[in-house]
């Protein structure tokens, strides 16, 4: 008996794999497709194909940016007026 791994979501892959992030970048279809154990809905994958290359570039980089800075945040506190993370002060 053979137990299969689950999918790996869309968006979690995107932020935590950056050559596929690339890939989708580039071609959505074509990522998706040369990529197994990624679940995606079809609602996702029609919203990337209807955005051009840049825009997609956009959208894709302002998600990763904004994991990270919620992981961030959530580890070391929120970031402080003066932008450091533990939401330390100007001096």
């Amino acid at each position: 008996m053979s137990a299969t791994a689950p999918e790996t979501p869309f968006w979690t892959r995107v932020v935590a794999d950056a050559a596929f992030r690339d890939a989708v970048i580039e071609d959505p279809l074509r990522a998706l497709a040369a990529t197994e154990g990624v679940s995606v809905s079809t609602e996702q994958v029609r919203q990337l194909e209807e955005m051009d290359r840049e825009e997609r570039a956009a959208a894709i980089e302002e998600i990763v940016r904004e994991v990270h800075v919620r992981g961030a945040s959530a580890r070391f506190g929120d970031i402080g007026p003066d932008g450091r993370l533990g939401g330390g002060t100007a001096p």
